[in-house]
């Protein structure tokens, strides 16, 4: 077997010598009650301590409180003469201290005596303690903790004999089943074979908040099969001693289905806490007030198991019951949303499969049993864990069939036939999850795990959106543990959970792949393109041919599929080299994929059509794209007549054309009035953009890169982002001043990122028009509602990058986010509306009195970025000593950094968010030959956590900052001028009208 990870270290209790240790009164229970109760133990083979079991020797006290610290479980008789006894109550005290440290269990035996009079030491008690105060009245604090002990050990839940109600022998047959049922609690908690496990359990504990005295509940949340019941075990039986009652309701879910069901699951909650078997609620009542009342009483543990509805836990631990102080409830669930009314947010456990070392213990464990593993099985083992990953369930159930396994051979069979036929044991797990949902997540569930795992989730949305689904389900889907999403804000899905709905599909048709609703394995597709065995059936198809050597389409192949709404042809490999701007073709000589004839008709209800490589300059004229949304064909042959006049596409909303070389005009968009986002990069034969641009309000992405033959760029709307770097015949900008102005109440438009890097050709006017709808963005973004400035960031990023496409961005950078508007622009002169402008990458300024007053609104930056193997002629031409090294886009990194002081002498330093001007060209090299103009605006302008608050004292006494610029991954490039730019409301009417401010020397 592997050896042990640190990672994956047992819990295990301290060794313990005895199963039960008797404490009680010698002469009072010796020769009755406790010699009865201690031959019933013996019977039941429980290994027990009575004080005449002391070798001969021993020192008395020491080797008793020995006996006591080695026990499971201790027993206080209590008789009337038990206070009487110093050595007695010694061992009382020394009892409760173990359960306090250990957990060790404690049952009090109430045996002629009533628990009242021992909690208030009463009756023969109260005789006992004056003789005690009398003879240790030097001691006090002695008496007192013995008082303080028997008070505690009274109110814990135990057996009282003292009515003498039936035999002493029942009596004692009762108590040895209560002692029994304690011990096997205890020793269920045994954690061998399981992994990983520690770590996860104290930080169960944390969240119970165990010393306090508050009532708390802690949900466990996690997919089916990942550990949620086996965590909640461990905590449970770990726990249970520190409760008067306990109870863990197993697989509420299912034992709540039937008539009655929950109402017998809530009868039999009850039973167990009361400890009452004859306790019963009428539904949908939860009883009488006594019975609340006792509840409230009793400090419980519960555990309910599998929860799937909120109406569960309304039911069993609704608002109506009230349990005792410290009382701690934890519930296991597959979906999250179930908890929303009941479980804080921070009090939520996500249970997350095993990390590699511990998921490789734990499937050794089961696949080798005690064999230890060789490379080659370690190295079987890795295979087979990419596969399942971290779900502990599976790990188990597979590591069991791989038992089976004695040769190399069997190994990879084994492999090759779960991935093609899954356990239906782990299947009938997670299609729990699955059978739960309603239509509208069942079909985004089956959309993500067919072709949408991995995708950007601006993306999925989309998608789903066009394929006529409610994309709130992708909530829904992560609240039940079914996808997640990554840091990056990209889909993610369990490759089990992914194989699961792939196989639901498969099923609506095993062996007719044309009789289901979703294609996208390509040996599928193929067979039903080549043998034209289409059908209405077909909604989505997702064909990758990358693998494909060879396929001749003859006839029509998609005619027959009249629902088509999704069709997604490309070349992975292909999609690459286009994607990093390294060309077309250079790989794929060797394939004969001839679709051109099946693609001369096409389904009218196509919503999405994708097609890499479209062979054709325009659309099938028999095609009625009427209800096209989005129509993505990059690398085609396509032209400016895409589509005739009579061709209506009213309802399109992305066109990407990008690397179509043929293309030397925009196919008519003029009545595409619902249009969001036009990509055209690397149509490097594109010379004009058409004047009616300007009218498509709707526009919130036009992406121009590497359009090298461009030359004019008309007004435009008011977009969201605009993409220009690398049009190196671009000379001409006209201004958007007119659009910026005429909405100026629609302030989300104003916000995003405007790239001209690298456009080396622009003209003065240019550059001068580029920077100046450059100031009216912030500006318009400064004067915004401060609620909106201040969103949440993972807002801001859906926000500003909502419209630009998968292929060129990547979400999740907070710091990147919180940059509103920003403008790169070939050139070597910060624009002249920064009043303070300096040589170098500082620049200290002194700020005007009252600058902090009530319309300031922040700073704009700037800077100059030049290659340090260069300088600036006399006539602002960037000459290079050296070429210039090549970077990479995503690598670059702004920053900037403000000291503010007072006159006297205070000061404090705040550091502005991260600026990654080129975040949507990730993983694209490139340089440049030309110095380079960077302009931001960031909502959070002075520094986190700060929210221009102008009651802020400090910020009213500051005179002067010094700004400090820096960068990352600039390679070679350096900041050569800086810039600051005071912004203050008053001055909105003067830049709309294109006049100039003078902000520091007015203030």
């Amino acid at each position: 077997m592997a050896s042990s990870s640190s990672s994956a270290a047992a819990i295990s209790s301290p060794p313990r010598k005895y199963d039960v240790f008797l404490s009680f009164r010698g002469e009072d229970t010796r020769n009755t009650f406790t010699s009865h109760l201690h031959a019933a133990l013996l019977r039941k083979k429980l290994h027990t301590y009575i004080d005449d079991k002391l070798e001969r020797g021993d020192e008395i006290r020491p080797a008793l409180l020995e006996a006591i610290e080695k026990s499971k479980l201790s027993v206080i008789i209590f008789s009337k003469n038990y206070a009487s006894s110093t050595w007695c109550l010694d061992e009382l005290v020394h009892i409760l201290g173990c359960k306090e440290r250990d957990g060790q269990f404690v049952i009090p035996v109430f045996y002629d005596i009533s628990p009242q009079d021992v909690r208030k030491q009463q009756g023969s008690y109260a005789d006992a303690f004056a003789k005690l105060e009398e003879r240790f009245k030097d001691c006090m604090d002695k008496v007192l903790k013995w008082r303080d002990a028997l008070e505690k050990a009274a109110n814990l839940s135990g057996y009282d004999n003292s009515n003498k109600a039936g035999t002493e022998a029942d009596s004692i047959e009762k108590l040895v089943q209560v002692i029994l049922n304690k011990l096997d609690c205890k020793s269920s908690s045994n954690l061998k074979g399981l992994v990983e496990i520690e770590t996860k359990v104290e930080q169960i504990e944390s969240l119970l908040c165990l010393h306090s005295s508050d009532f708390c509940i802690v949900g466990i949340w996690g997919m089916g099969g990942i550990g949620k019941t086996t965590l909640a075990d461990v905590v449970y039986h770990r726990l249970s001693s520190m409760f008067e009652a306990c109870c863990f309701l197993k697989n509420v879910r299912e034992n709540s289905e039937g008539k009655d069901g929950i109402y017998n699951l809530r009868d039999k909650l009850l039973c167990k806490i009361l400890g009452d078997e004859n306790t019963n609620t009428d539904p949908p009542s939860i009883g009488s007030e006594l019975l609340k009342k006792r509840l409230s009483r009793t400090k419980v543990l519960i555990v309910l198991d599998d929860v799937n509805d909120s109406g569960q836990l309304e039911l069993l631990v609704g608002d109506d019951l009230e349990f005792g102080v410290g009382s701690r409830i934890i519930i296991t669930t597959r979906d999250r949303s179930v908890l929303d009314e009941k479980v804080v947010d921070d009090k939520i456990y996500e249970v997350k499969g095993l990390k590699l070392d511990g998921a490789l213990q734990l499937f050794h464990l089961h696949a080798l049993k005690n064999k230890s593993p060789t490379t080659v099985y370690t190295e079987f083992s890795r295979k087979v864990i990419d596969y399942i990953q971290g779900i502990p369930l599976a790990l188990k159930t597979l590591g069991s069939l791989f038992h089976r396994c004695d040769t190399e051979e069997d190994w990879d069979e084994e492999l090759n036939r779960l991935k093609k036929f899954p356990s239906e044991k782990i299947q009938k797990v997670l299609r729990l999850s699955y059978d739960g949902l309603e239509e509208n997540e069942k079909e985004c569930f089956l959309d993500i795990a067919c072709f949408l795992k991995g995708a950007d989730v601006c993306y999925a949305k989309r998608i789903l959106d066009i394929r006529g689904f409610f994309v709130k389900g992708i909530q829904i889907l992560m609240d039940k543990s079914l996808i997640s999403i990554s840091e990056t804000n990209f889909l993610e899905m369990h490759d089990l959970l992914q194989e699961m709905g792939r196989t639901i599909v498969r099923e609506q048709c095993k062996d007719e792949p044309g009789k289901r609703n979703r294609l996208w394995a390509a040996d599928d597709v193929y067979q039903v393109l080549e043998n034209d065995t289409g059908t209405s059936t077909v909604q989505c198809i997702s064909f990758d041919t990358s693998n494909i050597t060879r396929l001749e389409l003859c006839g029509s192949p998609f005619k027959k599929m009249s629902n088509l709404r999704l069709l997604i042809i490309h070349d992975a490999r292909h999609r690459l080299e286009y994607e990093y701007d390294f060309g077309f073709g250079s790989a794929y000589k060797k394939k004969i994929l001839d679709l051109s004839q099946g693609l001369r008709c096409l389904p009218n209800s196509l919503r999405y059509l994708y097609c890499q490589g479209y062979p054709f300059k325009s659309l099938p004229s028999n095609f009625s794209p009427q209800n096209l949304v989005e129509l993505r064909m990059p690398g085609s042959s396509v032209g400016a007549k895409l589509w005739s006049k009579n061709q209506n596409l009213g309802n399109l909303k992305v066109i990407e054309l990008s690397f179509c070389m043929h293309l030397t005009e925009v196919p008519d968009l003029s009545r595409s009035k619902k249009i969001e986002h036009i990509v055209l990069y690397g149509c490097d034969r594109l010379v004009r953009i058409p004047s009616y641009f300007k009218d498509l309000d709707k526009l919130r992405w036009l992406n121009l890169g590497e359009c090298t033959s461009l030359e004019f760029l008309p007004e435009l709307p008011v977009l969201c982002c605009l993409e220009a770097s690398g049009c190196t015949s671009l000379k001409t900008v006209s201004s958007s001043r007119n659009s910026l102005t005429q909405a100026w109440d629609k302030y989300e438009l104003f916000r995003g990122r405007f790239n001209f890097f690298d456009c080396g050709n622009l003209d003065e006017n240019a550059r001068t028009n580029i920077m100046a709808d450059t100031q009216l963005r912030i500006m318009r973004v400064a004067t915004g509602p401060l609620k909106t400035r201040q969103h949440k960031e993972e807002e801001i990023v859906m926000e500003m990058t909502s419209s630009i496409p998968t292929w060129c961005r990547t979400l999740g950078s907070t710091d990147s986010a919180r940059t509103l508007v920003s403008t790169v622009c070939e050139g070597n002169k910060i624009p002249n509306w920064f009043c303070h402008q300096n040589e170098g990458s500082s620049i200290t300024i002194k700020l005007p009195r009252n600058w902090y007053c009530t319309d300031f609104l922040g700073f704009a930056l700037s800077v100059v970025l030049l290659h340090e193997d260069s300088y600036v002629d006399m006539f602002g031409f960037a000459r290079y000593v050296a070429p210039p090294r090549q970077f990479y886009y995503k690598d670059v990194m702004l920053g900037c950094s403000c000291n503010f002081k007072t006159n006297s002498g205070e000061s404090h330093k705040t550091i502005y968010p991260s600026y990654y001007p080129f975040k949507e060209d990730e993983g694209k090299p490139g340089c440049s030959r030309f110095s380079n103009i960077f302009v931001w605006y960031s909502a959070f302008a002075l520094g986190e956590g700060a929210t221009l608050n102008r009651s802020n004292s400090f910020y009213e006494l500051v005179t002067g900052a010094c700004f400090e610029f820096n960068g990352r991954g600039l390679r070679g490039f350096k900041v050569k001028r800086c810039g600051i730019s005071l912004l203050y409301s008053e001055d909105v009417e003067t830049i709309k009208s294109g006049g100039n401010t003078g902000w520091s020397s007015q203030k």
